[in-house]
C-alpha cells in the first residue's frame, strides 16, 4: 500500500513538473511572440528578426535597411495582427502563420519554423510575403 501511495506521489510530482515546464515555455514562447508582433507593428522588423534568431547578428545598419523597406512596402500603419495558423510537426518542430494588416486593406505574412529542444526553443527559419497563398498551402 506504502509502495503504491509513493508510486502515485512520483507520478503526479513528476507530471505536474513536466506541465509546469510545458506551461512556462508556452507562456515565454507567447510572451515574446507579442513583443514580436509589437516590433512589426511599429515597423521595427529589423530589430524583430534579431530578437527571434540570436544566432543570426543584424547590424544597425541591416536592421535599418530592413524597417526602410517594410516602411517603403507599407506606408499605412498596421491596425491588426494574428496568428492565421499555428502546428506542432514531429519531433519539437513547429511552423507559424503570421498576418499584419493595414486599414488599406494591405497584409504582410510571416512564416516561421521553430525547434525546441530540451527547455530551449529556437526560430530556425523565417520568410515573409505580401501573397496569403504562398504559406497557408504548407498547413
Amino acid at each position: 500500500m506504502i509502495k503504491n501511495l509513493l508510486l502515485s506521489t512520483a507520478v503526479v510530482v513528476a507530471t505536474s513538473t513536466v506541465l509546469v515546464a510545458q506551461t512556462n515555455m508556452r507562456t515565454q514562447f507567447n510572451q515574446a511572440l507579442a513583443l514580436f508582433n509589437e516590433m512589426v507593428m511599429n515597423m521595427e522588423i529589423g530589430e524583430a528578426l534579431d530578437m527571434i534568431q540570436p544566432d543570426v547578428i543584424l547590424s544597425d545598419a541591416e536592421k535599418q535597411e530592413y524597417n526602410s523597406a517594410l516602411s517603403d512596402a507599407f506606408p499605412d500603419p498596421f491596425i491588426g495582427s494574428a496568428t492565421v495558423q499555428s502546428e506542432a510537426l514531429k519531433s519539437g518542430f513547429r511552423q507559424e502563420m503570421l498576418a499584419y494588416w493595414t486599414e488599406g486593406g494591405d497584409y504582410l505574412y510571416l512564416y516561421l519554423v521553430m525547434h525546441t529542444q530540451g527547455a530551449q526553443q529556437q526560430v530556425i527559419h523565417v520568410e515573409h510575403s505580401t501573397t496569403f497563398s504562398k504559406f497557408i498551402s504548407r498547413f
